[in-house]
């Protein structure tokens, strides 16, 4: 009878709780909310609700750099690149993880992609870290993760975001940051939290990573490992290997 009594109640609980996950989700099935409007581009489709300036701001940057940027990635035409700019942060952050979203205390999340589909927060309301500036020029780096999800779906997060700091967005890097800052280790490379990502100091130092074999094997090379991952093929040596010479690189950086 206890036994019983306990498949119920776990039951219960079970059912509780994938509802609730429902919920929370519901804000995510839907990225384009009813009162938006459009803006089609040449390269890019761009939606936005009422901050109708920042949002012509942003679709200007965007359509003018989508073209290099898709050039530079082996893109010919265009591609189904649709920006959905949101006039706040919270609702920006609930088409990413649901109602809990805005509950994560995550001030300095103000961008996203969703494979092909990138999601920003309006530079009319940039919150409290970022500037109207630094919001809009967020659009390229998540651009440039849609381009690069098209190449590899399933691409690992260090690559992606070394790809959207390097062609982007990145800040300028220096020496002595790997003696004051702590530099991410081979496995927190292989990261798939993009919590933990920032936490560990992926931002500052993953377009080093991407510039480092863009500079000592060519554009070509660094395209293949985008596509592939594959070290021992493309270079003939184990990621680690690579990892090993980045740090080196990075070590005897020129300033």
């Amino acid at each position: 009878m206890k036994k019983n009594k306990s498949v119920k109640v776990f039951g219960v609980i079970f059912v509780v709780a994938a509802v609730l996950i429902f919920i929370n989700f519901i804000p995510t099935f839907e990225l384009k909310i009813s009162n938006m409007h459009i803006i089609e581009g040449e390269w890019v489709n761009v939606y936005y609700e009422e901050e109708e300036v920042a949002a012509k701001d942003v679709f200007q940057l965007a359509n003018v750099r989508a073209g290099e940027l898709a050039k530079k990635l082996g893109f010919s035409e265009k591609q189904n690149i649709n920006i959905y700019i949101y006039d706040h942060q919270s609702t920006m952050q609930m088409k990413k993880y649901g109602l809990i979203g805005p509950m994560l205390g995550l001030d300095w999340y103000i961008g996203d992609n969703i494979g092909t589909d990138v999601i920003l927060t309006s530079p009319a309301n940039p919150g409290k870290v970022h500037s109207y500036d630094n919001n809009k020029q967020a659009v390229l780096h998540e651009m440039v993760h849609a381009y690069v999800s098209i190449i590899n779906p399933q691409i690992r997060l260090w690559l992606t975001e070394g790809m959207a700091l390097y062609l982007s967005n990145a800040e300028s890097f220096y020496k002595k940051y790997t003696c004051n800052m702590h530099i991410p280790t081979f496995s927190e490379m292989k990261t798939s939290n993009p919590i933990k990502f920032s936490n560990m100091g992926g931002y500052t130092f993953a377009n080093t990573y991407i510039e480092y074999i863009d500079q000592e094997y060519g554009w070509e090379k660094l395209m293949m490992i985008i596509r592939t991952e594959d070290y021992e093929k493309v270079f003939g040596k184990s990621d680690e290997d690579i990892y090993k010479e980045w740090i080196n690189y990075i070590k005897n950086y020129y300033q």
